[in-house]
């Protein structure tokens, strides 16, 4: 008996050894994703102000440009003697607002890119939070499945064998 009861406890303290690795593995998955998370999060947002500064910066370009294209335009129709008359200025603000236009959509959509950036930045990251929190439940279980285990291995032990062993021995010595 005394035989059955050490190799329970020894297959015991294996099960429990085994699940209490799988609980810290699961516990630094967790971690290592929660970090992984904000630095998702973190990339996200510098890209987005990248492209949104970059958006900016091309707007005011592209306004210079256009006040430039404009100033040619006008000096064309100056040039041309056509300047007083109604067409010249008509021309003159349909290639403004044209410009305008295309300025703006321009920046529209590269604004709009950033904020997709920082959407798709936000949903990463939680979807990595979602993964790390399961891992931290799996941790947990891990550690109650330990203690189970535990328990179960203590459980099954004969403990009268073991000490009625122990009262042999104890009446041979004497």
């Amino acid at each position: 008996m005394g035989f059955t009861t050490a190799v329970t406890l020894m297959s015991t303290a294996a099960a429990v050894a085994g699940k209490a690795v799988e609980a810290s593995a699961e516990r630094k998955q967790a971690r290592d994703m929660q970090a992984a998370a904000e630095e998702r999060r973190r990339l996200a947002e510098q890209q987005a102000r990248a492209v949104s500064r970059t958006a900016v910066e091309n707007q005011r370009r592209e306004l210079r440009n256009a006040q430039m294209e404009l100033s040619s335009a006008r000096a064309d129709a100056a040039a041309s003697n056509i300047s007083g008359s109604g067409t010249a200025e008509t021309r003159e603000l349909d290639l403004a607002t044209r410009l305008e236009d295309d300025i703006n959509n321009r920046t529209n959509a590269a604004l709009q890119e950033a904020n997709t950036i920082r959407t798709q930045g936000e949903y990463d990251a939680r979807d990595l939070e979602t993964q790390a929190s399961q891992a931290r439940l799996r941790s947990k279980g891990a550690w109650l499945g330990a203690a189970g285990g535990l328990f179960r291995g203590l459980s099954s032990v004969d403990w009268n064998s073991l000490n009625s062993g122990r009262s042999n021995k104890n009446a041979k010595q004497a």
